[in-house]
């Protein structure tokens, strides 16, 4: 008779070790494919950037957009501007804050009410996403 909880045991730690050469694998993938993709960038930014006449039209952009943003400069320096861009800023402090409260409520509703589904006040269903990251870890 063969132990029940051994075998989920030996069958977990194999989905764990195929998940983890999955894992690496794909991340091996992404990054030759980001290279591949960044040397196809610079090849195409260069075919454009040795065009005489894309050169002198992009100048002229550059100078235009220099002059556009001397003006707003200027413009944002003005008190009545400056209290707008003060808004600005907290109301993206805000948001960002509430969203995070929000990622935190919606992640222990999860876990409470074993759904992922949700109603909203206007009757629409809405779903909770788990995101998550690979990141490089810092230490």
């Amino acid at each position: 008779m063969v132990d029940t909880n051994s075998q989920t045991h030996t069958s977990e730690v194999k989905e764990v070790m195929d998940l983890t050469s999955l894992i690496k694998r794909y991340l091996v993938d992404i990054e030759k494919l980001k290279q591949e993709l960044k040397t196809q960038n610079e090849m195409l930014s260069d075919a454009i950037n040795n065009d005489k006449n894309y050169s002198e039209h992009n100048q002229q952009v550059k100078d235009w957009l220099k002059k556009r943003n001397a003006v707003k400069q200027t413009l944002i320096k003005q008190p009545a501007v400056e209290a707008i861009v003060a808004k600005q800023k907290e109301l993206k402090f805000q948001i960002k804050d509430f969203q995070n409260a929000l990622s935190r409520y919606l992640e222990r509703y999860y876990q409470v009410a074993k759904t992922n589904i949700l109603e909203d006040d206007n009757g629409d269903l809405r779903e909770i996403i788990p995101v998550y990251k690979l990141v490089k870890k810092k230490g």
